[in-house]
């Protein structure tokens, strides 16, 4: 797939721990799975470096796909001297521990929902915000544009300890039930699941509990009568096996909500020889310019198929365009609102600002082709 987006060359990161690099190579590559061969003083031209995986993405789902893509185009790029240790989802850490993992040097790249540990990624998170992102392909893009060109982003990562690679959104929200939730007075007294601080705030303003638990332990919940409606993308309700306890889905109309997100450890990073850094940058900038959507459209695509097979699934609706602009109304300027005052007090310095910057991204990128898999697949049920 094409997109007619524009992308631009990487611009040069800003050193991260520059001094005593030498002896953090050496630490990383003896105690933390950065494997180096040929030098004992850290990375140099011609080395062979290991960076193990921290995984949070389901097999099998479009962010494990996004994923897999880019180990395996850094590996055929650099001719196999970075490899990478692929453990399973969770084998290592669990979903919501994978970003302390990686910046503790347990692992050198991590892939997981940056809002299970929202204190350090202020400068994604606004992804969250209600209505205000619907193409995922320019979502992706202008976030890494923040990080590549915005020097507040560039910080916040580089305080803690992470180097960005991408930040994509997981799908469209959709809500699920054991009946059809058509509008937002069904939010009251509801105990709901959803990921992403504005998104649960805006739903919690309507009268809904929010179940505060990751991905994996969203079935057991509901199994168990913890949770009585969950908000997802649609991979929930097929790879998270939610279809077998809740018939009814719906698209409310709040578009891209949350992300997933890849980071390497900063020291690590760093300490790639000069020409394997840029390798990874260059394959960084191609994931992030169309390659990673392709590869999560690929997988989306074949979830609609999974839901209509289902003898557990009643519908797939949208709401109508009356309750969506209701829910839109009422919330008005204030997830934008809520969203600079969290990503303030979180330590983002100008969140104004890398707001501003990041709706601009949605505006540079907005023609960017784009095929929704979730939009597609409640027209499939409409029409069955």
């Amino acid at each position: 797939m094409m997109f007619s987006s524009h992308p631009h060359p990487a611009r040069a990161r800003r050193a991260v721990a520059a001094t005593g690099l030498l002896a953090a190579a050496v630490l990383l590559a003896g105690c933390s799975g950065l494997a180096n061969s040929g030098s004992s003083g850290g990375a140099a031209a011609g080395d062979a470096v290991t960076f193990t995986l921290a995984t949070g993405a389901q097999a099998d789902t479009p962010n494990a796909a996004v994923q897999d893509w880019f180990m395996d185009r850094v590996e055929a790029v650099t001719d196999g001297r970075i490899t990478f240790e692929r453990t399973a989802t969770e084998a290592l850490c669990k979903a919501a521990e994978v970003a302390d993992c990686v910046r503790d040097g347990r692992a050198q790249i991590g892939v997981t929902v940056p809002d299970y540990t929202p204190q350090y990624f202020p400068s994604t998170s606004m992804v969250s915000i209600p209505f205000l992102s619907q193409n995922a392909q320019a979502a992706m893009q202008s976030i890494y544009d923040l990080h590549t060109d915005y020097e507040p982003a560039q910080a916040i990562m580089e305080r803690n300890g992470l180097h960005h690679v991408a930040t994509w959104p997981v799908g469209r929200l959709l809500l699920g039930a054991h009946d059809p939730i058509e509008n937002v007075g069904q939010f009251q007294g509801a105990q709901i699941r959803v990921s992403g601080p504005i998104i649960q705030q805006a739903i919690g303003e309507q009268g809904g509990n929010i179940v505060a638990i990751t991905a994996p332990e969203t079935y057991e919940a509901v199994e168990r009568g913890v949770v009585s409606s969950v908000g997802g993308a649609i991979d929930f309700p097929v790879n998270y096996k939610l279809m077998e306890l809740l018939p009814a889905w719906t698209d409310p109309g709040i578009g891209q909500y949350s992300t997933f997100g890849m980071w390497v450890n900063a020291e690590a990073y760093a300490a790639l020889p000069d020409d394997l850094r840029a390798q990874f940058d260059e394959v960084t900038e191609e994931l992030n310019s169309g390659a990673g959507i392709a590869a999560f459209n690929d997988v989306a695509a074949g979830q609609c198929q999974q839901m209509l097979d289902s003898s557990g699934v009643d519908s797939l609706s949208a709401w109508s365009e009356a309750d969506t602009r209701a829910w839109k109304d009422a919330l008005g300027e204030g997830g934008q609102e809520m969203w600079i005052e969290l990503a303030t007090e979180q330590g983002l310095d100008d969140a104004s600002g890398v707001l501003d910057a990041y709706i601009s991204g949605l505006e540079r990128y907005a023609d960017a082709e784009y095929d929704d898999a979730t939009s597609a697949c409640v027209t499939s049920f409409a029409g069955r």
